[in-house]
């Protein structure tokens, strides 16, 4: 229980000062993207927000499911990774769009105002809600395979709830899916850990 309330401590304090600071603070000037037929074709959808804000659960869903100690460490391991990619690229690298005009005085246009307040429309590549997504996803793999199933269809509706909510571009989504490889590829290909019971591909 100490671990996991030290791991959330931590990375909700990597994550306030690497996103939080770039996302309000730009030190350069953050540019826009290429728009593409797929932003078009998806449109703004604003109910999808719920499942887009769902991200900020199943990121989190470690801290709580894994009962393995080496398990947890490889997750962690994962978000630092994640990390050390995504932030000096919002730093020097920042990005922005422009989001839709609210007009209705709605409970759902009270959500998006409150969203972003919280996340501006800077941070936009590569998606860190979708890479965090995946990473979490294919970290529950050789733990419990029924488990990552679910969050990987579950992130996979996250990732395009980013576009029918206008947070991201599609370019977004491809360089979250880019670090999600990168992260695997370093963290969780190697060598299992011997301690590390696999389980088989039918649980």
């Amino acid at each position: 229980m100490r671990f996991r309330i030290k791991m959330i401590f931590a990375l909700l304090a990597c994550f306030a000062v690497g996103y939080g600071y770039t996302n309000h603070f730009p030190v350069f000037t953050p540019q826009t993207l290429p728009w593409t037929k797929i932003d078009d074709f998806f449109g703004f959808h604003p109910w999808t927000v719920w499942i887009y804000m769902s991200d900020y659960i199943l990121i989190f869903l470690p801290a709580v499911l894994v009962t393995d100690i080496h398990v947890m460490k490889r997750l962690l391991k994962g978000y630092l990774v994640n990390f050390a990619i995504h932030f000096p690229i919002f730093f020097f690298f920042p990005t922005t769009m422009l989001r839709p005009l609210l007009v209705e005085n709605s409970f759902l246009t009270q959500v998006f105002r409150f969203l972003w307040t919280v996340d501006t429309a800077a941070n936009c590549f590569p998606s860190q809600h979708v890479s965090l997504c995946f990473m979490v996803a294919m970290g529950f793999w050789n733990y419990r395979r029924s488990w990552s199933w679910v969050m990987i269809i579950w992130s996979m509706l996250i990732s395009l709830s980013t576009l029918t909510t206008k947070q991201h571009y599609f370019w977004d989504i491809l360089g979250g899916l880019l670090v999600a490889f990168i992260v695997y590829m370093t963290v969780y290909r190697k060598k299992e850990d011997p301690k590390i019971q696999l389980v088989a591909p039918a649980k």
